[in-house]
């Protein structure tokens, strides 16, 4: 399957073709207006321990839009950091079971006090991060929205679940800043197993619905 790349220009939508592209693009991606929740999640911020890592407010909010088009009902997050991000994949449905796996570290049991406010979110606290998805994967019920942020093990987990995800998964792939992951991020998108995706400056998504044409959309 051959990969064609579209370079995105903002505001007018040139080289993208596919309706649905565009959609995702123009009403998900680029949407600035607020949603609902928002406000709601601001404590939930403050309340998350501010010395963990976490991801710009902009990349949260990003996720609550990528988890409300999709409505995925089980959400896989590897690498936890504050927490805060989890919060925001979690609260889009009650309906939907949010699994973050994080690294063993000194700040665990504040995290998870921080996450119990949000009751669909299990919390798993690992030594092998790695050894942790398989069992879940294993497990018979395959995420439909994994979101690799905070981990070492990013190129071992994504390289673990692309041949094991159904046509209607997403995978969001963080910091695609670092040279080491711009140059790995080639080679994934060219994976026969993964369809449409996208890149922006820090963060990736790749589908998996092959009967949508296989094209590369930098945003």
């Amino acid at each position: 399957m051959n990969l064609t790349e579209n370079r995105w220009l903002t505001g007018h939508g040139f080289g993208v073709h596919s309706p649905w592209a565009y959609d995702l693009i123009e009403f998900v991606i680029n949407e600035k207006l607020p949603y609902y929740a928002y406000e709601d999640l601001y404590p939930f911020w403050e309340k998350a321990p501010q010395y963990l890592p976490q991801y710009p407010q902009s990349r949260d909010e990003l996720l609550f839009r990528l988890v409300n088009r999709f409505n995925p009902g089980f959400i896989l997050e590897i690498g936890t950091g504050a927490g805060v991000s989890t919060g925001y994949l979690a609260s889009v449905s009650k309906d939907s079971k949010v699994v973050t796996v994080d690294h063993t570290h000194p700040a665990v049991k504040e995290v998870r006090k921080n996450l119990k406010r949000i009751p669909n979110i299990e919390y798993i606290v690992a030594d092998d991060v790695l050894e942790t998805v398989q069992e879940i994967l294993d497990g018979g019920v395959m995420p439909k929205f994994v979101h690799v942020a905070h981990t070492s093990q990013w190129r071992q987990v994504v390289e673990l679940l692309i041949p094991r995800m159904e046509s209607d998964a997403v995978i969001v792939v963080e910091d695609l800043g670092k040279k080491e992951k711009k140059e790995w991020w080639k080679g994934v998108i060219q994976n026969e197993k993964v369809g449409v995706t996208f890149q922006m400056s820090k963060v990736g998504l790749l589908f998996f619905d092959l009967k949508k044409t296989k094209q590369h959309y930098l945003l």
